[in-house]
């Protein structure tokens, strides 16, 4: 991998809530950004801004005063392609071709190409496949430009047809103009003490209620493991590592994380190892983070829920043996049966095979399980906001402790809670550990152990009295699913959410019980 030293660190430290900058855009757009999440983007009719607090919307030709609520997501990051550079880090290869000048600005011609990774098509970029051509500013990392090329289409550019980066900003103009539809609360949204809110407090609460009582009465919530020591529960996670303090902006305490280390990141996950994977997750300590008022106010069902998942022994552990040799080429065993999915996954780089309970299941090769593929190519941990860096010793193997927040990155399996602490792997640039955390208390954790540099063949013992099946459609791994981005939600969701308060409390909660029931995190499908 080419590029000159520091550019991983740059483009990963750009943050545009520290820009003072006026722009005009070659789609015919302008754009005015301020310290403190203050923007102001302005696209023919429509404008969208945040005043440092809430997000706004307006659309000048929209006719719609009927005085419902709206929602407006964000604050998002204006001009996200080009002011949130650290998509282009993940899975990829960089390459600067040359310094230039653009825009008056010193920069750099960089072309970013995919690499292969063990994550396939998972990472939170995925809308990229193809080369992208960007051109850097040397000094605060954002893109002035960037073309996107794919399948020898015409490139899709978008870049800064001007721009200044020290412009006199009257901050008023961030203020919401008369007829926006300003961001609400989730209370707000409901209407609080209405009648949707009603709708969907007696809904949830209603199915939470059975479902609570289902869950702490039910005869076949305590399964045994397969094999000792397989699938069990612990008094609590191990929690070695101390939970990562974040700051009113979501960042994590510490010191910038060195450069050497987001490299590290950059272009780990390229060797073959070995290891025993082990998987904590404590849905008591989810569950008794809500706030006892909450279980109280009106939602008497939701509230047996809560104390109904409390009770549950601690921290569900389970253990499965991994081997990685590389993109495509893996095999996980778990030392338990999946209760929906494989006990077994296999690729060798042309096909994979899927041992369930009851059969095999075969078709071409696809990458592991997304939050497998995040443990052995970290890449996408450069899209989230990082600290610390510390050398520690995670068993005998050196390696790097860095707390981790959420970025600007698109959601991920991996980082569903508000922040986690990573210990990388100082040779192989593989996560030995990933302890994610609510407030101070650990509530999920992924930990490598017994780590070999090897992983032989892939040869998968298929039982003679399971029939094998091949598969009828494309991988499809839910773990990878990309959820909705926040912009393409619509505007207008009171009605939506009223009507479907009913269905979706309760397929929310009853996924949640299933889970709790059989002690998995996840199901490998």
């Amino acid at each position: 991998m080419t590029g000159e030293p520091g550019l991983v660190g740059l483009l990963h430290r750009a943050d545009w809530t520290r820009l003072s900058m006026s722009a005009q855009v070659s789609d015919g757009s302008t754009v005015l950004v301020a310290p403190g999440r203050r923007y102001r983007l302005q696209a023919g009719e429509y404008m969208t801004g945040c005043d440092g607090d809430r997000p706004w919307e307006l659309y000048r030709d929209d006719d719609d005063a009927d005085g419902s609520v709206h929602w407006v997501s964000g604050p998002e990051p204006p001009l996200r392609r080009l002011l949130c550079p650290a998509w282009l880090l993940e899975s990829s290869r960089l390459e600067v071709r040359e310094r230039v000048r653009a825009c008056g600005r010193d920069a750099l011609d960089v072309v970013v190409t995919r690499r292969p990774s063990i994550r396939g098509k998972t990472v939170s970029a995925g809308l990229w496949s193809g080369p992208v051509e960007a051109i850097v500013d040397a000094e605060l990392g954002v893109l002035l430009r960037v073309a996107e090329i794919a399948d020898g289409a015409e490139p899709d550019v978008t870049e800064l047809v001007s721009v200044d980066f020290d412009p006199i900003i009257d901050l008023a103009q961030f203020t919401p103009p008369p007829g926006s539809l300003i961001a609400e609360s989730f209370g707000e949204v409901f209407g609080a003490g209405g009648p949707i809110w009603w709708a969907a407090k007696t809904a949830a609460g209603l199915a939470a209620g059975g479902l609570g009582a289902w869950i702490r009465y039910s005869p076949f919530r305590h399964g045994q493991p397969e094999a000792a020591g397989a699938m069990g529960v612990e008094p609590a996670i191990p929690g070695e590592d101390p939970a990562p303090e974040l700051s009113p902006q979501g960042l994590p305490s510490g010191p910038p994380v060195r450069d050497e280390v987001l490299h590290l990141l950059y272009q780990g996950g390229l060797g073959a190892f070995s290891a025993t994977l082990h998987q904590w997750i404590d849905v008591g300590v989810m569950a008794s983070q809500v706030p006892a008022a909450a279980r109280r106010t009106g939602f008497g069902g939701l509230g047996l829920l809560l104390n109904a998942v409390s009770e549950q022994p601690a921290a569900a552990h389970l253990i499965s043996a991994l081997r990685i040799a590389g993109p495509g080429r893996y095999q996980i065993d778990h030392g338990y049966q999946p209760r929906r999915g494989p006990k077994t996954i296999a690729c060798d780089g042309q096909r994979r095979w899927q041992v369930y309970g009851d059969k095999v299941t075969t078709g071409p090769a696809g990458p592991p399980p997304g939050d497998i593929g995040d443990l052995a190519d970290p890449s996408w941990l450069l899209q989230c906001r990082l600290s610390g860096g510390a050398q520690v010793m995670a068993g005998d193997r050196p390696a790097y402790r860095i707390n981790v927040a959420r970025g600007h990155a698109d959601w991920s399996f991996s980082l569903m809670f508000p922040a986690a602490v990573a210990v990388v792997d100082a040779e192989l640039g593989i996560v030995l550990r990933l302890t994610s955390y609510i407030g101070a208390k650990p509530v999920r954790r992924y930990e490598l152990q017994d780590i070999t540099t090897s992983a032989g063949g892939f040869r998968v013992h298929i039982p003679a009295d399971l029939p094998t099946v091949e598969e009828t459609g494309p991988f499809d791994d839910v773990r990878q699913a990309r959820p909705p981005h926040p912009a393409s939600i619509p505007l207008n969701v009171a009605s939506l959410l009223a009507r479907q308060a009913a269905a979706e409390a309760a397929k929310a909660t009853r996924n949640l019980l299933r889970r709790v029931d059989t002690r998995e995190p996840h199901d490998h499908v």
